[in-house]
């Protein structure tokens, strides 16, 4: 159920996967960098709270897409309190 819940949490962070793996969380981005998700107000607030704590976020591009990728990750309940900790600072825009 709490899996469920992250993926919740990484759709409202525009997230389109997420793997955990070696304690290490990574979330992919949707592909297309021109959409308007990248210059919304949701997208903005993420990266402010990244930068907010940058030994424990990343945000990356590879493969040409965007990346996000959460340190200290040992399973999906950490995962989910890092993710509700961003998406806290997150006004999502329908």
């Amino acid at each position: 159920m709490e899996a469920i819940r992250l993926r919740w949490l990484g759709q409202r962070m525009g997230l389109k996967m997420m793997v955990l793996k070696k304690g290490t969380l990574i979330g992919t981005f949707i592909a297309d960098q021109k959409h308007g998700f990248f210059e919304s107000e949701t997208f903005h607030s993420v990266l402010r709270a990244v930068q907010a704590q940058p030994r424990r976020f990343k945000v990356y591009e590879k493969a040409g897409t965007l990346r996000i990728s959460v340190q200290d990750v040992k399973n999906v309940e950490v995962a989910k309190g890092a993710l509700e900790g961003v998406v806290g600072v997150v006004r999502v825009t329908v």
